[in-house]
């Protein structure tokens, strides 16, 4: 067992504080972590509003955490201490019922967390996501450590957990981004900014996105935005189809608001995808134009609509968007607007910043490393 710090919520709604974290060794399928970045994502403030998705408090809050492999269990052969890892929630299980009959893009994730990781006084620590990387180790299942190539920065390689790998998988995977494409992204937060990146990565021509900050649409425009719409000024719907001859190819919601859903499928042309990757709040109910009496998605459109929570990834996923980031076919870097320690303030000031729509992404350096210039970690 190794003493360890962490950051525990006790209940839905209660306080996300560092306490004090007993970690055990890990048992066979196992791997032990010593976190080094994790980046603060809004899934873990759901998670403190909302419950951990059917899991148990207290939560070990965090799940989009990079670092170095201290110990592994037995029948692990992938990777060995010393490695450099990138922990992925999203990776199929292997147990549910899509897994079994081969079909892993669709994975429930059902992963059963084991129980390695204790409060100080014996109580079982669940991970959000089954993660919990918002401490200085964890313990998670051999699956969902990947290894990081030596020459990628673990501060920008750990956005991969969630956030980036939402975006990116959603373009890729779940919409089928190809090249040729005109593609609206509503909602520039982390998730929606790795979205336009992976679209861009899949070779769409035409990209318009969609905040109502001005700070945010400069960032679009900056990793490769064409066209940028402002929808505190303008209807969002009517600027996006005014840029295009007949509607986009695919449009990405990005905010978690129901509203917004339907406005992604009314900026789409015939035959269009839209794709809803925002968490959206447990009571949501999304209202749909269906007829020809209005942009309808069932007449005159044929509209798709699809709906992810992790961007459908498998393991080759994650090894190709890591290859992506060492030879810089793709650059998380401008995504980490702060980097900051890891107490208590900083973590309040993460959360209150994201909220504020101030930032991308905050990175907590757990054990006070400072992200190095040229990657490695």
């Amino acid at each position: 067992m190794r003493d360890a710090r962490g950051v525990v919520v006790r209940g839905r709604g209660a306080p996300a504080t560092i306490e004090p974290v007993a970690v055990d060794e890990p048992e066979p399928g196992e791997v032990l972590v010593r976190i080094v970045a994790n980046g603060v994502c809004h899934s873990d403030l759901w998670a403190i509003q909302n419950g951990n998705w059917g899991s148990p408090f207290p939560m070990l809050l965090g799940h989009e955490g990079a670092g170095v492999v201290e110990a592994v269990g037995a029948d692990v052969v992938h990777v060995s201490p010393g490695d450099r890892v990138l922990l992925a929630w999203a990776m199929p299980c292997g147990t549910c019922p899509a897994c079994v009959r081969g079909r892993p893009r669709r994975c429930a994730h059902v992963w059963d967390q084991p129980p390695r990781m204790h409060t100080d006084d014996g109580s079982r620590l669940i991970g959000t996501l089954s993660i919990g990387s918002l401490a200085t180790h964890t313990v998670v299942h051999g699956a969902q450590a990947i290894r990081v190539p030596d020459g990628v920065d673990l501060f920008e390689a750990c956005l991969l957990g969630c956030g980036a790998s939402t975006g990116i998988g959603a373009a890729v995977n779940t919409a089928d981004v190809t090249a040729g494409d005109t593609v609206a992204v509503i909602g520039l937060g982390g998730i929606g900014l790795s979205a336009l990146l992976g679209a861009k990565l899949a070779g769409a021509t035409r990209i318009i996105a969609v905040d109502r900050i001005a700070a945010k649409l400069d960032a679009a425009r900056a990793l490769g935005a064409t066209d940028v719409v402002d929808a505190g000024v303008d209807d969002a719907v009517t600027a996006v189809r005014s840029l295009t001859d007949t509607g986009v190819d695919v449009a990405f919601e990005a905010t978690g608001n129901a509203a917004v859903v339907a406005q992604a499928v009314a900026m789409l042309g015939r035959g269009g995808t839209a794709v809803a990757i925002g968490v959206p709040a447990p009571d949501s109910t999304v209202s749909l134009p269906w007829g020809e009496a209005s942009i309808g998605a069932a007449y005159p459109n044929k509209a798709t609509l699809k709906i992810t929570d992790g961007g459908d990834p498998v393991a080759e996923d994650f090894v190709s968007w890591l290859d992506a980031l060492d030879d810089r076919r793709l650059d998380l870097r401008p995504l980490v607007s702060v980097v900051a320690p890891f107490t208590d303030e900083a973590l309040a000031a993460a959360f209150r910043a994201m909220l504020a729509g101030e930032v991308i992404r905050t990175v907590i350096s757990i054990d006070d490393a400072s992200p190095p210039e040229g990657g490695g970690a």
